[in-house]
């Protein structure tokens, strides 16, 4: 009989020899390049379609904790959360540490970081969450992947620096020009670039035949590669997808050609794929296994369910400091921080009764 193959080895084994980019589309400073390769795991929901049946809820766990949410799934088949997943309601907006397989019939507690500090209270006390029209910005994403990729390797779980979260959002709102929120949430530095945000969504009507991932690229430089194991997927998430990653491609100028931004993402797949990058893997929230590959350059969160990767997400480590706007390391990557954090071994910042 033969052995399962290990999750590490498949996405190894994906990244290595199956990945193939197509032709890139563009608009405005942004360029998409289709991927495919993937192969198909068992059947699942994205959390937009369990919603629309009724299936899911998201609420806050007890009386509230600023980094964990519960999702209860009724359906009958597992439903799959995004890293990124932006989430708004009951005390405050959150997005998700990390990809999840919410099991059938289930509840399960979900790794989340606030991406609205200055709210803690209910405009409605008996609404729970729901998945926002946006996932959360491509460099956000990159930031709490690599921040998660540490935390996972000391022993702390799929977590993120929540103080650096908050000097993103500030940071990103700067950047695109957003006015003044009086909640410091995400949502309304997008809600202020909306009609730049979809005029260039719209360009993108969505994805090509045979295609099961989408690399972006603004100004030659790489936001995120995501790829799911089958197109189904992608085309459910696409619009959502592509609004999270015009955010970090606003103001930037159209380029003559798109040369500069396919040889960054040919460029990319390599660094991705190479064999020498350093990868675990750890038990994942839900259903399956979280792969982490990680090199000096890249690092790649997958889920990998009965063989396949259900949702893999990589991204570029050099992230602008949410504080200097330069490039540069989170503190959560810094040598004392990840010696701090296996001496102590501690739960991380909640907040329950309070403002967060």
């Amino acid at each position: 009989m033969t052995s399962a193959p290990n999750p590490v080895t498949t996405v190894r084994d994906l990244l290595a020899h199956r990945l193939r980019l197509g032709a890139p589309q563009g608009a405005a400073g942004l360029t998409l390049l289709p991927v495919y390769g993937t192969t198909s795991g068992p059947d699942y929901l994205t959390a937009a379609q369990a919603f629309d049946l009724g299936t899911l809820s998201i609420g806050e766990l007890g009386g509230g904790q600023v980094p964990q949410l519960v999702v209860r799934n009724a359906g009958d088949l597992p439903v799959l959360l995004l890293d990124g997943e932006h989430l708004q309601g009951a005390r405050q907006d959150r997005v998700l540490n990390v990809s999840v397989l919410a099991p059938a019939r289930h509840d399960t507690v979900i790794p989340v970081s606030c991406v609205e500090h200055g709210r803690w209270s209910y405009r409605d006390a008996a609404a729970g969450f729901v998945p926002a029209q946006d996932l959360a910005y491509a460099e956000l994403r990159a930031m709490n992947a690599r921040q998660v990729s540490v935390a996972q390797r000391t022993g702390l779980g799929p977590r993120t620096d929540q103080a650096q979260v908050w000097a993103d959002v500030e940071r990103k709102r700067a950047q695109i020009g957003g006015r003044a929120s009086r909640t410091a949430a995400m949502s309304d530095a997008y809600d202020d670039r909306r009609t730049d945000l979809e005029r260039i969504r719209i360009a993108f009507p969505g994805p090509v035949d045979g295609q099961a991932g989408v690399l972006a690229v603004a100004g030659g430089r790489v936001l995120a590669l995501d790829l799911f194991d089958r197109g189904s997927t992608l085309a459910s998430v696409w619009d959502r997808l592509v609004r999270g990653y015009t955010v970090d491609a606003l103001d930037v100028p159209e380029p003559p050609d798109r040369d500069a931004d396919v040889v960054a993402a040919r460029a990319f797949v390599t660094a991705i794929g190479a064999q020498a990058n350093e990868a675990t893997s750890h038990e994942g929230v839900g259903l399956g296994i979280d792969v982490v590959i990680t090199s000096s350059t890249t690092v790649t969160n997958a889920l990998v369910w009965e063989d396949a990767a259900v949702h893999l997400a990589a991204f570029p480590t050099v992230i602008a400091n949410p504080r200097t706007g330069r490039p540069g390391a989170s503190r959560i990557d810094r040598p004392g921080r990840r010696a701090q954090a296996r001496r102590q071994r501690r739960e991380w910042f909640h907040a329950e009764g309070g403002q967060a």
